[in-house]
């Protein structure tokens, strides 16, 4: 069975990279962040994992997305960007995130990349094969 991976991440049209919330992903713009989203989605599609991507706004409407795109399918892993754990002011929304992937996706793994830029090394932790059996 395949691995199923979701990765939730803000998107980058919302984002004013300019702000002090952002400041701390030095060299960070709209498009690289795209362009990393984008990456990472690829990459982790040729190593045979099965990933959506979920690009959401900033509160409310972006935890509706999230939650949205969780009930749709089945996750074994839920992969959040570090612009909604990094950020301070985006906390209730990854909490929401949370809750809401706990809710609806019993026994997924949480994936979290360490800066703006995903890898697929980051799901590898979890599932080093994507053909693996599904930990419990």
């Amino acid at each position: 069975m395949t691995i199923t991976a979701i990765q939730i991440g803000l998107d980058p049209d919302v984002i004013d990279v300019s702000s002090p919330d952002f400041a701390q992903f030095r060299g960070l713009t709209r498009e690289k962040l795209r362009a990393a989203n984008d990456d990472n989605v690829a990459g982790l599609r040729a190593a045979g994992y099965q990933v959506d991507s979920c690009l959401i706004p900033f509160g409310e409407a972006g935890a509706a997305k999230a939650r949205q795109w969780l009930a749709a399918g089945r996750y074994d892993a839920v992969l959040i960007g570090a612009g909604i754990r990094l950020v301070a002011a985006n906390t209730l929304l990854f909490e929401a995130i949370v809750n809401a992937a706990h809710t609806s996706q019993p026994g997924c793994r949480f994936v979290f990349n360490r800066a703006a830029v995903a890898t697929p090394d980051d799901i590898r932790r979890w599932y080093p094969d994507p053909e693996a059996v599904v930990p419990s």
